[in-house]
C-alpha cells in the first residue's frame, strides 16, 4: 500500500444577499404550488470532447421536476440570460482572495461546467476563477489555495426516486465561493482545522449564509490509488469520519485486486431468472415483480467471502453502482439466505452452477436498465482489479461513502458567452481591500469598542457571523446591551422552542415596533414569542393587551385581592402576581406594594 496519503479540500461557502446574475433574494420563505419538467442533454466541453461524468449521467436517462420558489425568475428557469454579475459578491471575492494570500486575477472570465445531473436547469453551471496560489497558516504549516472560484450554487435536491428527480430553485444562482486547497492536508483533525481557518473568515464577517447546507466541503483523497473526491460533507466533524471510512475501504480493495486480478469476466452475466422467484417469500421481491421489474442471476468469479465479510464488502460497492441505475436492490452469496430467499437458492445455483470460489448474486431491476448494470459492473471490478479507485463519491447519514459518478474532466469546460469578460480595476482592488475580513482578535476589538459589549459576547456574535445583526439591532433600540441580549440569548431561546430558524428580517419590524412603544427587555422578548411561538401578526401585537404592563394602580387592586385570600410575603408574591396574569409588571414595583399595603394594615 502506497504510504503516500494525500488530502485537500474544496469548501463552498454560500454568500448572502441577492443571487449571481439576478436581483433575486438569496433567502427563501416557501416553495410555490408551481413547477416544470426538463429532459438535459449531453454535449462537448471546448475540446470537442465529452466529459466522463456527463456521458454517465446521461445513460441514467431521468427527468428533471423544478419547483418554483418565491426568490425564483426567469433566468432560474433558463428562459432568459444573465443580468449584470453581482458586484457585491465579486467584491467579497476578491477581498477573501486577498485575506487567503491569493493573486486575484486581471480579468474576470466565466466559463460554463456542463452538469447534467439535474442540479442546474441550463445542464451548465456558470464558474470563474478569482484567485490562485495563496496559503492559510495552520498549526502543522501552511496549507496552499489553488483557487478561489465565484459561481452560481446548484439547485436544491428534494428527492430521488426511479427515473425522476425533484429540485427546488431557491438555491439555485445563489453566491458561491469555491476555495480548493493543494493536497498539504495531513489527516483528518488538519482537514477539519483547515476548513474551519477559511470558513471562519467569511463567518466572521458576516458574509456566510446561515443554513444546513450554507457551508460544505468536498474532500480529496488520494491514497495513491487514484484521486477519490468526496461531495456534500456537511459537517467538519464528518470530515474526519469519511477519511476513517475512506482509508478502510480503499485498504480492503487493495487487498481485492490482488485477488481478483488476472480473473476474467466472462462468467459475469445476468441471465434472467424471474420463473424461479415466482412463489417467493421474499417481501422486497415480490413488492419489485409487482412493479414490473424482473430477477437476474450472475456469477461472481472469484468472488466467494469477498461480497460481505469482516472489512470486505465488495458487495456494497457493486450495489452501489446498481442502485444509481434505479435498481430495486441486489442480494449476494455471502448474505444468502437472507430477504426472504431461501427455496430458491438450490435451483438458483443449479442454474447458474458457480465455481467452488465462485460467488453470485441476484439483481432486481428494470429490464430496459440490466444491460447498462451490468456493463458499469464489470468496469468497477476492472477498475478494482488495476487499483485504479479515481471517482466522485457522495457522503451519507452514516457517514460513509458510496459511488456516485466518474471524476470530472476538462471536457466539461466550455466559454460562457452570456457573460463580458470584466477586467479587475485597480479601484476594484481597492474597493475589496477596504472589506478585507480581519483577524479574529481584530473583530473582537472593533465589536467591543463599537458597542461596548464584553470580548465574551462580542466572540460568540462573531463566530455566529451575527454582526450585522447586531448592528441593525442597536440602530433601531439604540441600547446596545439590549441587542447583544436579543442575538445571544433571545432569539436563540425562541428558535428552540419554534424548533425552526427565524429571519433577522422577520424580527425587525417588531424591534421598530417596540421602539414606537418604547417597550423594556421583557415585554420585547414577550412580543417575540408571542409573534413567533403563537404566529401572531405585528398588527395584533400593536394592539395587544398581554403586551401593556400593569401599571401601579392594577398591581394594587391585585395584590389586595391575593392578601384577602391568601397568605402572602416577599417570597411568594411574585410568583402569585404571575398565576393570576399572564401582562407584564415590574416585580420591585410589586415589592413596594406589599410592603406599603401590610404597613397600612391591609391584610
Amino acid at each position: 500500500m502506497s504510504s503516500k496519503v494525500m488530502i485537500g479540500l474544496e469548501i463552498h461557502i454560500q454568500l448572502k444577499g441577492v443571487k449571481l446574475f439576478c436581483s433575486c433574494s438569496t433567502e427563501s420563505r416557501n416553495i410555490t404550488d408551481r413547477s416544470f419538467t426538463r429532459y438535459l442533454y449531453v454535449r462537448s466541453g471546448e475540446t470537442g470532447h465529452i466529459d466522463p461524468a456527463a456521458l454517465y449521467e446521461r445513460e441514467r436517462d431521468r427527468t428533471f421536476t423544478y419547483l418554483l420558489t418565491d426568490n425564483t425568475c426567469l433566468l432560474d428557469v433558463d428562459e432568459e440570460p444573465p443580468h449584470e454579475i453581482n458586484r457585491e459578491a465579486l467584491l467579497r471575492a476578491i477581498a477573501t482572495s486577498l485575506a487567503l494570500n491569493c493573486k486575484v486575477v486581471d480579468r474576470v472570465s466565466y466559463m460554463r461546467k456542463i452538469v447534467i445531473d439535474g442540479s442546474n436547469t441550463s445542464g451548465f453551471q456558470r464558474t470563474a476563477l478569482i484567485g490562485f496560489n495563496g496559503w492559510v497558516e495552520t498549526s502543522r504549516g501552511k496549507v496552499h489555495i489553488s483557487s478561489l472560484c465565484l459561481e452560481e450554487d446548484s439547485a436544491r435536491k428534494i428527492n430521488d426516486e426511479g427515473e425522476n428527480v425533484t429540485y427546488s430553485l431557491d438555491r439555485l444562482g445563489v453566491p458561491l465561493l469555491e476555495i480548493a486547497t493543494e493536497p498539504d492536508i495531513v489527516d483528518g483533525d488538519h482537514a477539519v482545522e483547515t476548513a474551519e481557518l477559511i470558513g471562519k473568515k467569511l463567518i466572521m464577517a458576516g458574509w456566510a449564509r446561515r443554513g444546513p447546507e450554507a457551508i460544505r466541503q468536498d474532500v480529496n483523497f488520494s491514497m495513491g490509488f487514484g484521486r477519490v473526491e468526496i461531495k456534500g460533507v456537511p459537517k467538519l466533524s464528518t470530515i474526519r469520519n469519511s477519511l476513517k471510512y475512506e482509508v478502510q475501504r480503499q485498504k480492503s480493495l487493495e487487498i481485492l485486486s490482488e485477488k481478483i486480478s488476472g480473473q476474467s469476466l466472462d462468467h459475469l452475466k445476468f441471465r434472467e431468472v424471474t420463473g424461479i422467484f415466482e412463489k417467493t417469500e421474499s417481501k422486497v421481491i415480490k413488492r419489485n415483480l409487482d412493479n414490473g421489474y424482473r430477477i437476474y442471476g450472475t456469477i461472481l468469479p472469484a468472488l466467494k467471502g469477498f461480497l460481505k465479510n469482516g472489512d470486505f464488502r465488495l458487495g456494497k460497492e457493486l450495489a452501489d453502482v446498481a442502485k444509481l441505475y434505479g435498481s430495486g436492490g441486489i442480494m449476494h452469496s455471502d448474505e444468502l439466505p437472507g430477504y426472504g430467499v431461501e427455496a430458491e437458492l438450490k435451483p438458483l445455483v443449479e442454474k447458474l452452477k458457480p465455481g467452488e470460489s465462485d460467488g453470485y448474486a441476484i439483481l432486481i431491476s428494470d429490464p430496459k436498465k440490466i444491460t447498462l448494470i451490468e456493463k458499469e459492473m464489470k468496469i468497477r471490478l476492472r477498475r478494482i482489479a488495476s487499483l485504479d479507485l479515481s471517482e466522485t463519491r457522495v457522503i451519507s447519514d452514516d457517514e460513509t461513502t458510496h459511488y456516485l459518478r466518474p471524476l470530472p474532466g476538462g471536457e466539461r469546460m466550455y466559454p460562457e458567452t452570456d457573460v463580458p469578460i470584466m477586467p479587475v480595476s485597480r479601484e476594484m482592488l481597492e474597493e475589496a481591500g477596504k472589506i478585507i475580513p480581519k483577524t479574529e482578535d481584530q473583530m473582537i476589538g472593533d465589536i467591543v469598542s463599537r458597542f461596548g459589549i464584553s470580548r465574551q459576547d462580542a466572540f460568540v456574535i462573531m463566530s455566529g457571523g451575527h454582526l450585522n445583526e447586531l448592528a441593525e439591532a442597536f440602530e433601531i433600540l439604540g441600547n446596545s446591551s439590549l441587542a447583544s441580549r436579543l442575538i445571544i440569548q433571545i432569539i436563540p431561546d425562541i428558535q428552540k422552542k419554534i424548533k425552526g430558524e427565524i429571519d433577522f428580517s422577520d424580527i425587525v419590524p417588531i424591534l421598530k415596533l417596540s421602539r414606537e412603544r418604547n417597550w423594556d427587555r421583557q415585554i420585547l422578548e414577550k412580543a417575540l414569542e408571542m409573534r413567533f411561538s403563537a404566529n401572531i401578526s405585528l398588527e395584533v401585537l400593536g394592539e395587544s393587551d398581554e403586551l401593556k404592563p400593569l401599571d401601579a394602580e392594577e398591581l394594587k387592586i391585585m395584590i389586595l385581592d391575593i392578601m384577602k385570600h391568601e397568605d402572602v410575603s416577599p417570597k411568594n408574591i411574585i410568583p402569585r402576581l404571575r398565576g393570576r396574569t399572564s401582562r407584564l409588571f415590574d416585580p420591585s414595583r410589586a415589592l413596594e406594594i406589599l410592603t406599603s399595603l401590610k404597613k397600612s394594615n391591609h391584610i
